[in-house]
């Protein structure tokens, strides 16, 4: 068997990085596993880039649509994420993909043309859409927060100040009804990252009648693992004796990420705690709180050292499908304090590998964080549960069960008819 990924990105961002780590579970199982994606960041002989045509006459056109879909995204009045589901190439790309006996789809926005390849794929060819965001179900926007529009057909999107029926959002949600459901019966199935992504997808009238399941990500448990405290905080300069706060994202001013929340809550703790973070751009003015900030980091294993210098991880997202970051810190054995938000109880089990407290709460947040920084009982017992889930339930094995055993049937299925 021969199964295809296709990703923006091998490894940036959370969602590419956990479509290369399904795809490396896969190979640890001998499958015959490749990754086919517009920008190759790894020198994983596995992976393939795309290379766009250097033709005059094709640049020119990718050219312009680029400044076609520019325009019309700068109809929002709004801030967030919007995903087209068309590319620059309009399709031509598919000449390069790799074939495959099943397709799976991944973080592939600004990528693939999603209508111009599900028409191409052979109707005998199984296709799995992995959900890392809302994207798939809605009319592009990654998270939809309190709007409730993708349940039927999107437009007057709140993103473009809903002025109009049949704006961007309604015309990209009904290509990608027609185009899903125009696959044959059984030759597609969407993954959701989390219950909670499962659930808004089958409220989604987009998928109607498609089957959806949840397939949690999986994670290096031998790099994502328990480490000498003393060692990686003298690694990482942090001041000794100090009680020791991280946070991390993609991009660490990100409002959804919440850090602002986690500054709030700091700022009402007797006693401030050292904030050690990492991720792209800067953080906000934290004025008298100790903190150090890492940058972007990109090793595994730096990212690892990091976790394993902190007494808690927080993780104050507003919105989120999964929570990668939160599961790296249970592995490591680190206790998460965080918003009840999205996916993110699927790894935090309250009182069991961290505490949860209500969304948007900073009050709250703070007095958690505060818990078990004073109850030292507490944050070995979280931290014993959390590494005994994370081997439980998150290993890389786990993931690529759960794939085969997908795979298995829908190509089982195939070969029945």
């Amino acid at each position: 068997m021969k199964v295809l990924h296709l990703g923006l990105y091998d490894r940036h961002g959370g969602a590419c990085i956990a479509a290369y780590r399904q795809h490396q579970a896969l190979l640890r199982e001998g499958v015959d596993s490749q990754m086919w994606v517009r920008f190759k960041t790894t020198a994983d002989s596995s992976v393939h880039a795309y290379t766009p045509s250097p033709e005059p006459f094709v640049r020119i056109r990718r050219i312009f649509q680029r400044h076609f879909f520019h325009a019309q995204h700068r109809h929002f009045v709004k801030r967030g994420v919007f995903l087209d589901d068309r590319s620059e190439d309009g399709g031509a790309e598919l000449v390069q993909m790799p074939k495959a006996d099943v397709i799976n789809l991944q973080s592939f926005w600004n990528f693939v043309h999603l209508p111009a390849i599900l028409e191409a794929i052979p109707p005998s060819v199984p296709v799995v859409v992995t959900m890392h965001e809302m994207a798939p179900f809605t009319g592009g926007c990654d998270y939809a927060g309190d709007c409730s529009r993708f349940h039927e057909q999107c437009g007057n999107c709140p993103l473009m100040g809903g002025r109009q029926e049949n704006d961007l959002s309604r015309r990209s949600w009904n290509r990608k009804q027609r185009v899903f459901h125009s696959r044959p019966a059984g030759k597609i199935c969407f993954v959701a990252d989390s219950h909670w992504l499962a659930a808004a997808a089958q409220k989604s009238g987009l998928l109607s009648g498609l089957p959806v399941s949840v397939i949690h990500y999986g994670l290096d448990t031998e790099v994502f693992r328990p480490l000498d405290r003393s060692f990686a905080r003298t690694a990482l300069g942090i001041p000794a004796g100090a009680k020791v706060l991280s946070f991390a994202a993609s991009f660490v001013n990100d409002a959804r990420k919440g850090m602002k929340h986690l500054v709030d809550a700091i700022r009402l703790l007797p006693q401030k705690p050292f904030l050690l973070m990492w991720g792209n751009h800067l953080p906000p003015v934290l004025g008298d709180i100790p903190h150090r900030h890492l940058g972007g980091i990109h090793s595994e294993h730096l990212a690892a050292l990091a976790y394993n210098a902190s007494d808690v991880f927080v993780m104050p997202s507003l919105e989120e499908a999964f929570g990668q970051t939160a599961l790296e810190a249970v592995a490591c054995g680190i206790p998460v304090v965080a918003f009840a938000a999205g996916g993110i109880p699927d790894i935090v089990r309250h009182e069991v590998t961290g505490l949860l407290t209500p969304v948007g709460n900073s009050q709250l947040l703070g007095e958690a964080i505060q818990r078990i920084l004073e109850d030292q009982n507490l944050r070995n017992e979280l931290s014993f549960q959390g590494r005994r889930w994370a081997l439980q339930h998150f290993s890389m094995a786990n993931n690529a069960s759960q794939y085969l055993k997908l795979y298995h049937s829908l190509l089982d299925e195939t070969a029945s008819k």
